[in-house]
């Protein structure tokens, strides 16, 4: 009878293992039920009255810049006009110059499009901008959330003829649609004209020699920088110009090798991270980004870098460093203006072969020959991706030296909240600013140290809703214990780039926090122990991420996972985690974020983020000729063991986050200042794992006793 009973306990202890789900067990903390409601503030636009529109302190008037560009548009007959984000170079991050579309819109996110026609101003937004846009454009602009039911694309808005300027532009016959060359990417203009095409009523694209924008911003429009050039040594890059260009005795493939695999004579690069990555050079042309205003022609007999303020960066040492003096062979650089660029272009593209990406824009496009075009994806894109072992060991290097520095800034924010002088906090003694200096200071100990990745994002409450929120003088907001605060923050080290987000509560967090909070930690630990094999895209996995998410209701408005430069741009192609424009297969090598979100409008903000590589996977088997792939995770700051509910994990994340506790401890701790590691300490103490029977709590000590006295019962 006592072997019975005991074989019972067993059974049913080891049938709750198996079966049971500690997500689904969990506690259904949404008390406001399955619906997901987007809360409107005091912080956004409300042009419900449009002759007494309400403004917050953000928003940006443009009648001034609208009035001018209208004027602009009819001395041209033009009846639409194009204003992108990107510069000529088809970058993300841009040049203070080149913010056509933030000068016109007062949007400043770094991804929207602008289009202006008489009656009506547009700005598309993706799904991190769409409270941002509410916050910064006036009531002379409609915000197109771009993937919303009923909203439509930029060319579906323009061939419409519905009179609601929500849904259609209602341009007349034959309407003349006016863009930069320089500034819209081949691939655009020809959906635009295809869409045109078939909408069949003669709307036209028509380029501008001039960018109407720059004539109405002309008075005041920025310069570029014309600071010096840095070249990076070997050290850092693992790699010289030459063996990437043509020295055939690297084990890895040129780009002239690569060219004539195409049967090209020249290749066109016009991406700046591409230029930099290729020579060596880092500038600060672009915030926050290394790079320098540049194009560059590599030919089979020929290598040209076309350089903004050649002047004064032509200098001596970038001379040698590029064996530009006295150039004369196919093995040396030759330095040229910056301007020069498009008319050369035209000279060769008349009579070589030219491979340009296909997001070249529409001005390198238009010259070259049909006959001798070859418009496919930069074979820099995948060898800068697929890091070199001196650039993988500079990432680990980066991201270790950016661990310690974030958990000192915690145990500095720790020991402010521990002395708040009041709970409502003071903001002149922790605000969201004032987190964002430190996050800098605590950086600058580092000789490799060069600034920030991208701008931080320090939001407390319900700033940090807004994804891509960015606190100023005028939105700054005291952190206290009374909710969730957010930084997004990274670093360009010489060695390498970072991006690394951590969510805090100081206080007690509701329980929508705390299941929000712990399903995006799930979602993140899920990710980084996923297996892949070859021809396996980030799309196929980013599923894996908001799983837990979606299994009671939740989701996030953004990708789970980007590429990162090796000191280059901190999103980097082409190879991403979700729904990316022209993204290639996971590889080896490959860099990247690891960063599930959730965000309830007007409440709070939640996003874990690390930096992870793609490494080879052990596994017994390995079916056909696939590869088997999975991440090492490389950044090591805490999360909130506050935030987190315990019960919905699983035995494998409770030790995976054991685990990565134990590396903080061991790898970070030694070389933390004594309030970083107190800080440290106390959120990476052990978690064991429990569960639930029959109204019961079990641990794994009482699963052993159970199973040791079945075992003994047997004997008996």
């Amino acid at each position: 009878m006592g072997r019975l009973l005991y074989l019972g306990i067993l059974f049913s202890a080891v049938l709750h293992l198996v079966l049971s789900s500690p997500i689904a067990n969990g506690p259904a903390a949404n008390p406001k039920g399955n619906a997901r409601v987007r809360r409107q503030t005091e912080d956004v636009r409300d042009c419900s009255d449009p002759g007494n529109p309400v403004y917050p302190d953000t928003i940006v008037r443009t009648e001034s810049q609208l009035t001018a560009l209208r004027a602009e548009m009819m001395a041209k007959d033009l009846d639409a006009y194009i204003i992108p984000s990107e510069d000529a170079h088809q970058s993300e991050y841009i040049a203070e110059a080149d913010q056509r579309r933030a000068f016109i819109s007062g949007f400043s996110g770094s991804a929207g499009l602008a289009i202006v026609t008489a009656d009506y101003a547009a700005v598309w937004v993706d799904g991190r901008y769409f409270l941002q846009a509410q916050m910064e454009m006036d009531c002379n602009w409609m915000s197109m959330e771009s993937g919303e039911e009923g909203v439509p694309t930029s060319r579906e808005w323009l061939v419409s003829q519905d009179t609601n300027g929500m849904k259609g532009a209602n341009l007349t016959d034959n309407a003349q649609i006016g863009f930069d060359p320089r500034l819209i990417s081949v691939s655009s203009y020809n959906s635009y004209s295809e869409a045109f095409l078939e909408d069949g009523r003669g709307l036209v694209m028509n380029s501008t020699k001039v960018n109407l924008v720059d004539k109405v911003w002309s008075d005041d429009k920025p310069s570029y920088p014309e600071e010096p050039l840095l070249i990076l040594e070997e050290k850092y890059t693992g790699r010289s110009w030459q063996k990437k260009i043509y020295d055939t005795r690297s084990e890895y493939d040129t780009i002239r090798e690569l060219m004539a695999e195409k049967l090209a004579d020249a290749l066109v690069v016009t991406k700046l991270d591409e230029i930099a990555w290729i020579f060596n050079l880092r500038g600060k042309d672009i915030p926050y980004n290394p790079m320098f205003i540049s194009y560059a022609i590599i030919g089979t007999e020929d290598i040209t870098l076309y350089m903004h303020d050649m002047a004064g960066r032509a200098t001596a040492e970038i001379k040698d460093h590029l064996q530009s003096e006295g150039c004369s062979g196919d093995n040396c650089v030759q330095i040229k203006i910056y301007d020069d660029f498009l008319g050369d272009l035209k000279a060769l593209g008349s009579s070589k072969t030219v491979w340009h990406s296909d997001t070249s824009s529409y001005a390198i496009y238009e010259r070259v020959n049909e006959e001798r075009r070859v418009m496919e994806a930069s074979p820099i894109l995948l060898m800068k991706a697929r890091k070199n072992p001196t650039e993988r060991q500079g990432l680990k290097n980066a991201c270790w030296k950016d661990s310690v520095s974030l958990c000192n800034l915690f145990g500095w924010v720790q020991e402010k909240i521990d002395n708040l002088p009041s709970e409502d906090g003071d903001i002149d003694y922790l605000s969201e600013l004032s987190i964002e200096a430190q996050a800098i200071k605590v950086r600058e100990r580092w000789d490799e140290f060069t600034g920030l990745s991208f701008k931080s994002i320090s939001g407390f409450a319900a700033h940090g809703a807004i994804i891509h929120y960015s606190s100023a003088e005028n939105t700054d907001v005291p952190v206290t214990r009374k909710g969730t605060y957010m930084l997004d923050s990274g670093s360009q080290y010489k060695d390498g780039t970072t991006d690394i987000t951590r969510t805090m509560h100081y206080g007690t967090p509701t329980a929508l926090e705390k299941e929000s909070y712990t399903r995006v930690l799930m979602g993140h630990i899920d990710l980084v122990n996923t297996h892949f094999r070859t021809g396996v895209y980030g799309r196929d996995i980013d599923a894996i991420a908001r799983e837990p998410l979606w299994n009671n209701g939740l989701d996030y408005r953004h990708g789970t996972g980007h590429g990162i430069g090796h000191f280059l741009n901190v999103h980097e192609g082409p190879i991403n985690i979700g729904n990316y424009p022209g993204d290639q297969p996971m590889q080896t090598g490959v860099f990247l974020s690891d960063e599930p979100g959730y965000y309830e409008d007007g409440y709070f903000g939640i996003r874990l983020e690390n930096d992870m590589i793609v490494v080879p996977a052990v596994t017994d088997h390995s079916f056909s000729t696939y590869e088997y792939m999975t991440f090492e995770m490389l950044s090591l700051v805490p999360f909130d063991p506050n935030l987190i509910d315990f019960e919905l994990l699983s035995p494998k994340q409770i030790d995976w986050y054991n685990a990565y506790n134990k590396r903080i401890r061991n790898e970070v701790g030694p070389s933390l200042d004594e309030r970083g590691r107190k800080w440290m300490e106390s959120k990476t103490e052990e978690v064991s794992y429990t569960f639930t029977l029959n109204g019961a709590g079990f641990d794994a000590a009482s699963l052993i006793f159970v199973t040791a006295c079945a075992l003994f019962s047997r004997l008996l």
